[in-house]
């Protein structure tokens, strides 16, 4: 299915494609609107003023609404989207919402790390995108060691690596990222 936002992605508009590829629709290609374009015919728009699955505001980030409205309730995707509402916090400049120090902490690094990449990569949404993937799969796998069904880890380095390396089949469930582009969505 095709999923289109605006142009520019940064953050919760990074993370949500991120969370749809991962964890709502495998076969999704992504598309960015320029300020005037109109949604396609048959696309899934998110992050657009008027959308069931609107921009970041008052009723938390995109990246939330997306797990509400389709009932993914995995802790460590819920603390992720606490991190992504801490991120969006500190890239506008507001209050850090209240929390667990490490939400905190990842969602100062997601503000940075998300205006980095949107530096590195200008206009091109798509290699923004694909760049950045193997990064939220990794916060994706530190918060599932903070907060998700993780077994007890060794204290060493080394070992506690090789834990978490081999507890899941994260290939399986974090396959490599293959773009898949909408193309041109001018009409």
């Amino acid at each position: 299915m095709l999923w289109v936002t605006r142009a520019r992605i940064h953050l919760d508009r990074v993370a949500s494609p991120w969370l749809i590829a991962r964890f709502v629709d495998r076969e999704a290609a992504f598309g960015f609107l320029g300020a005037d374009e109109p949604v396609p015919a048959g696309a899934v728009p998110f992050a657009l003023p008027g959308a069931e699955l609107g921009p970041h505001d008052a009723d938390g980030s995109t990246f939330r609404k997306i797990l509400d409205r389709f009932d993914v309730e995995a802790p460590e995707l819920q603390a992720m989207a606490r991190c992504v509402e801490a991120g969006i916090a500190v890239a506008l400049g507001r209050p850090l919402p209240d929390g667990h120090s490490v939400i905190v902490a990842h969602g100062r690094a997601m503000a940075s790390f998300s205006e980095a990449m949107a530096a590195l990569y200008g206009a091109d949404d798509h290699a923004n995108l694909a760049a950045s993937m193997a990064c939220y799969d990794a916060l994706y796998i530190t918060l599932w060691t903070a907060f998700g069904d993780c077994p007890s880890l060794p204290g060493d380095v080394v070992a506690r690596i090789e834990a978490v390396r081999t507890a899941r089949d994260w290939p399986a469930l974090l396959p490599p990222w293959l773009p898949r582009s909408a193309g041109t969505l001018a009409s």
